[in-house]
């Protein structure tokens, strides 16, 4: 057995199809970059609030919640109350597939200030 605070494709178990996995944590007036991965990622919400969106929908995030998004579809995280906190998972990478957050645009790459909710 092995311990891991962060999985990558360069530090994982050799077992592993996870393309990674760790915690975040994206602050009101911090930076967020939309961006799309070549596998499916999923959020685990366990602490704060914020409003997600995945290509044109929007949701609502709090404790307990798990957002799920199919690859190649874009995501960002727009306002938080004050701190959101989760663990994120992304599964394997489609054959071919390129690891990390892909962006459309370079603005998108470039992120943009995630709003307070509510402010």
């Amino acid at each position: 057995m092995s311990v891991y605070r962060r999985l990558s494709l360069e530090d994982r178990p050799a077992w592993s199809d996870v393309t990674s996995a760790g915690t975040f944590r994206v602050r009101a007036g911090g930076t967020f970059d939309p961006h799309f991965h070549d596998c499916d990622e999923y959020w685990f919400i366990f602490n704060g609030r914020a409003i997600a969106r995945i290509e044109d929908e929007r949701f609502e995030l709090g404790p307990g919640d798990i957002l799920c998004t199919e690859i190649g579809r874009l995501h960002d995280i727009l306002a938080v109350d004050d701190i959101l906190e989760g663990i994120w998972y992304e599964s394997r990478l489609k054959p071919g597939g390129r690891d990390g957050h892909l962006h459309r645009t370079d603005v998108d790459a470039a992120g943009h200030p995630v709003e307070r909710l509510g402010g």
